[in-house]
């Protein structure tokens, strides 16, 4: 398991711990959506998911997507987070098939 993925699975126990001590005990069936600091994603890490992706990983695709939807460490660029949904999404990986079509809808709507 990467550095980032620890890390995600880590924030995901932290959420779901605090919603629990909140009182929303609601489960959430949704796919869970990836929120990121800006101060943990790296250059490195970026050159990472850039690798990763361009190998074929569903995961780096969608995570690096993510980043370019959010301007998160790289550059907002809309267009290349919809490629890289839509290569994500093309492998199945349900998250990023959710954010492609929200994308669309949204650029749609403009």
């Amino acid at each position: 398991m990467t550095a980032f993925n620890q890390q995600k699975n880590l924030i995901a126990v932290i959420i779901s711990a605090t919603l629990s001590m909140m009182g929303c005990t609601e489960k959430d069936t949704s796919t869970p959506q990836v929120e990121i600091n800006s101060t943990s994603v790296t250059e490195d890490k970026i050159a990472q998911l850039q690798r990763e992706a361009q190998q074929g990983s569903a995961d780096a695709q969608y995570e690096l997507a993510y980043l370019y939807e959010n301007g998160i460490g790289v550059a907002k660029d809309e267009a290349k987070a919809l490629e890289l949904y839509q290569q994500a999404a093309d492998q199945g990986h349900p998250a990023a098939k959710t954010n492609l079509d929200d994308l669309k809808n949204e650029k749609q709507q403009l």
